[in-house]
């Protein structure tokens, strides 16, 4: 999924970003490109992480397992 904003304003490391849809998100300048600026359009992909989300799954598995043990 791809999702564009434009970037209002920047204040204590955290950018307001507006959405194409109007929404307004804020996201720590941390996360963005080191040039970022004010007025800059950026585009924000979000995809899943099949295998981190595989690895949680098996830990949260583990952890109840070890859980149902102590019991």
């Amino acid at each position: 999924m791809r999702i564009h904003g434009i970037v209002d304003k920047i204040e204590d490391d955290v950018a307001l970003v507006i959405l194409n849809d109007d929404r307004k998100i804020n996201i720590p300048i941390k996360y963005l490109p080191s040039n970022i600026a004010e007025e800059d359009v950026i585009d924000i992909s979000l995809d899943v992480d099949k295998e981190k989300t595989m690895e949680r799954a098996r830990k949260l598995k583990k952890m109840m397992e070890e859980s149902r043990e102590e019991d």
